[in-house]
């Protein structure tokens, strides 16, 4: 599914409310800048049987230690299975980039969407769930507090 067809997709299940397609409408364009950065336009997730996505916390080796909260989007479904073989909590969802996007914008405590593209999950992307915030936040003129 291309790109554009999922702007329309996730436009036309918004909420039948005026105020709420707008908002979807305008920020539509920085998930569209944002998506075009990778190599597809359908990635895969790691979800638990009721359909709570696998949040991975990393945590720095060397002082101060911070941690971050990720979810993995995995390029290949080959590569989505290799990192939940063991678990049979797991499931491999197959997600449009869009709606992926969309959704890390509520994914309160995940800190970032890590996009790993195949073959083998080397080359990879950081997508900031703040960052993300801050320009729908500007785009929609929003006070800091509000996501």
């Amino acid at each position: 599914m291309d790109l554009a067809t999922q702007v329309n997709q996730l436009i036309a299940n918004a909420p039948d409310d005026p105020a709420t397609i707008a908002a979807v409408e305008a920020i539509a364009p920085i998930l569209l800048e944002e998506a075009q950065r990778y190599q597809q336009t359908m990635y895969y997730v790691l979800q638990t049987e009721d359909g709570q996505w696998q949040i991975i916390t990393l945590e720095e080796r060397h002082p101060p230690y911070h941690q971050k909260v990720v979810i993995h989007a995995y390029g290949s479904a080959e590569m989505a299975n290799a990192h939940s073989e063991g678990d049979r909590q797991l499931i491999v969802v197959e997600m449009p980039i869009i709606p992926l996007l969309f959704q890390l914008l509520a994914a309160d405590p995940v800190d970032s969407l890590i996009v790993l593209e195949p073959p083998n999950g080397e080359q990879g992307w950081e997508v900031s769930r703040e960052s993300l915030l801050a320009q729908v936040r500007s785009t929609l003129s929003l006070p800091p507090n509000i996501a």
